[in-house]
């Protein structure tokens, strides 16, 4: 006898549920589903799961297995579990390539006398911590485990010869390109937690929703159409093509962007979200596909942040509102039009998910004396500053931008709206949101999250708006 545990203390994306399911069905094995999202506080929440996990031990006969599964596991490769587990009485997975701390997401533990008895020893040590006991106030979860069990470095084999869970996003790597190969029973997508100024805490771009990405993967995989390659091929996006694409030149309202050969593994997503978008509803759309010759000199050298200000003064005179837009940003829900954002504003701009007050990713100007004047204003504080020499230089166009708004007292309500009505983040959205922004990830990843959303608005397209 074996138990698949699905501990889940958030909700689960859309699918998730099933995929645990139907691993356990498919072998046999008892599927065991415990819902944690009504446990208050995070310390008591995982408490609850090693709870959860102490009592499925105590239910197993000797030498049964469990599996240990949450929201960010994806059951990728379904292999036997005692299969996976030959030779081994707990498998605890590092974290990362290079980080020793263990996740608990796809931990595999066997029933016996000396499992069952760590298990119960860890409970208590971190029944400890959850109260805020002095003796392991200071640590964390992961360190806590690392202690109960040694740690196996998740791109390492196991004696079976297969990977147990394997963490998808590498941040000196990419893992989701040999995944199909690799084929762990487990891929996830868990937080890295890190001490940073005393602090434990997950990266601040972590994105919950990047499992998403996974389960389709993995729902390919299993129907014998594997999704083609994320890593981004940018070889083809240098092969002889227009510099620039121009839709409805004539439109009141227009959208500008500028995505160069080197982010063609998801711009060229954008290119086409946004070109239907703009072709169902009228709008105008000047994509750069290369830094155009109207800029000055210096500023088409530079990274093609830098050049948002100019391109929306550009084609200012041409449209009655001209919106800059990442090559980032979809249009997910294409119903819906833009006129409802733009009436009676002269400009619009939205908070950021994070510290900043805007956002630079999404921004619309009215052609007015007074927006050509804030226009001018940022060209030229962005060619009088002397650093350029990456996206996020000199603090980034974003800084830039803002502080021309803060000069001209617009960095309130009657300008800045809420960080969902613009390019709102993944952990923000759903599909029913206008335009989804996928920021601060590497382009392997954000092209992967974004061909899954993109996926969801095509199918949605024409049958109005998607369910969230």
């Amino acid at each position: 006898m074996h138990i698949v545990l699905s501990f889940f203390s958030t909700r689960p994306v859309e699918g998730l549920e099933r995929n645990h399911a139907g691993y356990a069905q498919a072998h046999g094995y008892e599927h065991v589903v415990v819902d944690g999202t009504g446990v208050f506080g995070e310390r008591q929440g995982v408490l609850h799961r090693y709870h959860a996990i102490y009592q499925q031990l105590l239910r197993l006969p000797d030498g049964g297995l469990l599996l240990v599964l949450d929201a960010f596991s994806v059951v990728y490769a379904p292999h036997d579990l005692a299969a996976v587990a030959q030779g081994h009485d707990a498998v605890v997975s590092s974290q990362g390539q290079e980080v020793a701390l263990p996740t608990p997401s796809g931990m595999i533990l066997r029933a016996t006398p000396e499992i069952r008895e760590r298990v119960r020893a860890l409970v208590l040590r971190l029944s400890r911590w959850a109260m805020y006991l002095p003796d392991c106030t200071a640590m964390a979860e992961v360190e806590l485990l690392g202690q109960a069990f040694p740690v196996h470095p998740f791109h390492e084999r196991l004696r079976s010869g297969h990977f147990a869970s394997v963490q998808t996003v590498w941040q000196n790597g990419s893992a989701l390109d040999s995944l199909h190969d690799a084929a762990p029973l487990v891929a996830h997508n868990a937080p890295e937690w890190e001490r940073r100024d005393g602090l434990w805490r997950p990266s601040p771009s972590y994105d919950f929703r990047y499992v998403q990405a996974l389960l389709e993967e993995a729902s390919a995989r299993a129907s014998g159409t594997p999704l083609r390659p994320a890593q981004a091929s940018e070889a083809a996006a240098r092969a002889e093509r227009a510099p620039a694409l121009h839709l409805n030149e004539g439109a009141q309202i227009a959208f500008v962007t500028l995505h160069t050969h080197h982010i063609a593994g998801y711009a060229d997503l954008h290119e086409r979200s946004l070109s239907a978008y703009c072709r169902r509803h009228g709008y105008a759309y000047h994509a750069y596909r290369e830094a155009p010759g109207f800029l000055p000199g210096d500023l088409r050298a530079s990274a093609g942040n830098w050049a948002k200000a100019h391109l929306v003064r550009h084609h200012l005179p041409q449209h009655e509102f001209v919106f800059w837009i990442d090559a980032d940003i979809l249009a997910v829900d294409q119903a819906q039009p833009v006129e409802p954002l733009v009436a009676d504003r002269e400009f619009i701009i939205g908070t950021d998910h994070c510290a900043w007050p805007v956002n630079s990713c999404m921004f619309g100007l009215r052609r007015t004396p007074a927006m050509q004047h804030l226009a001018d204003r940022m060209c030229e504080r962005i060619e009088s500053t002397p650093d350029r020499s990456s996206v996020y230089a000199s603090g980034g166009d974003q800084q830039l931008i803002m502080e021309t708004l803060m000069e001209f007292s617009m960095i309130d309500a009657r300008h800045v709206v809420d960080a969902m009505t613009l390019g709102v983040s993944p952990i923000y959205a759903t599909r029913s949101h206008r335009f989804v922004h996928f920021p601060a990830q590497l382009n392997h990843y954000r092209a992967v999250t974004m061909a899954v959303w993109d996926r969801w608005s095509t199918r949605a397209c024409g049958d109005g708006p998607a369910a969230a």
